[in-house]
């Protein structure tokens, strides 16, 4: 089975108009940044991943339309905190929060979405205290993830084990979130909910790895936001990790050259991930993440089509 771009569309469209409609007054201050983070071209593939696992589930999709938002507007919350933290200057294909705008509007415009998504939560399905307990395991765990990440880069060696560990909380946890939220919607078993569970952390996992790839070979028009970031603030990545194990020298000369001089500096990892076979390690990691990832769905039978579908997608994206 394959998820048509058509469908996919519509499930975005959904979730875009939800999204328009939350918070419309306030102090311009808080409520235009709010809206602005939230109408960048963002995927919306946790969202989508809520309302597909709820439909894999036998659920209705208007009783978890409201989870599916508030898991985007999560995901936002910690992508203009991030934005802040590591100063990137461009995210979605538009200029960060805190750079149209400045750190503070930043801080406050992700605290809103976080109390905003609690707000949409509770308008869910009857299974409010369950849903509201992953959502605060879950909210916690990125956190986590992200404190360790801050962490990393202040050491000087990271294991791919430390690193893993850290990408399950940040990312995996997240992925983990959106699907179990939609099964609770859909009052599914606990075996399905802990399936699906499990589903999404290791897709989130393949996708970690995967946006670390793109991070180096993609380029900045097809990702939307800037290259080269966890490079110039020497970023524990999967790939630097793996490089820094291998030719510790070479990756310290070529993030010196990034830091004067972004392209040749890129150019040069580039070469230096390929000729010591770690792109293709970070790639042999991905899809071996997707197919145990696949193997979590048993207790769904054919309806984990859908959920199969989703993960090719997220094994052949490009940004």
């Amino acid at each position: 089975m394959t998820l048509s771009g058509t469908y996919l569309d519509t499930l975005r469209r959904k979730i875009n108009h939800r999204l328009g409609e939350i918070y419309p007054q306030g102090p311009r201050l808080l409520t235009e940044p709010v809206h602005y983070a939230l109408a960048g071209k963002g995927k919306r593939l946790r969202p989508i991943l809520t309302l597909l696992t709820n439909q894999a589930c036998g659920g209705k999709e208007a009783d978890a339309l409201h989870a599916a938002v508030a898991v985007e507007l999560l995901h936002n919350f910690t992508l203009v905190h991030d934005d802040i933290m590591d100063q990137d200057h461009t995210r979605h294909g538009q200029t960060t929060v805190h750079t149209k705008w400045d750190d503070g509007v930043g801080v406050l415009a992700g605290d809103a979405m976080f109390i905003i998504a609690l707000m949409e939560l509770r308008l869910s399905s009857d299974n409010v205290e369950d849903l509201t307990k992953a959502f605060a395991n879950g909210a916690l765990a990125v956190c986590e993830g992200q404190a360790l990440d801050k962490e990393f880069e202040t050491r000087s060696r990271v294991t791919l084990d430390e690193y893993m560990q850290m990408i399950d909380l940040k990312t995996g946890l997240m992925l983990g979130l959106a699907a179990e939220l939609g099964a609770i919607c859909a009052s599914a078993g606990q075996e399905q909910i802990e399936g699906v569970r499990r589903f999404g952390c290791l897709m989130g996992r393949a996708f970690q790895v995967q946006d670390d790839l793109l991070e180096i070979f993609s380029d900045a028009r097809t990702m939307g936001k800037s290259l080269g970031s966890d490079l110039l603030a020497d970023k524990k990545t999967y790939l630097m990790i793996a490089a820094l194990d291998k030719v510790p020298d070479q990756v310290q000369a070529t993030v010196e050259t990034a830091r004067i001089d972004l392209e040749p500096g890129l150019a040069s990892m580039r070469r230096i991930l390929e000729d010591n076979g770690i792109r293709q390690l970070a790639e042999e990691t991905i899809h071996r993440n997707i197919a145990e990832a696949k193997s979590q769905l048993t207790s769904l039978g054919q309806n984990a089509a859908t959920l199969e579908a989703f993960a090719e997608l997220i094994l052949n994206r490009e940004k």
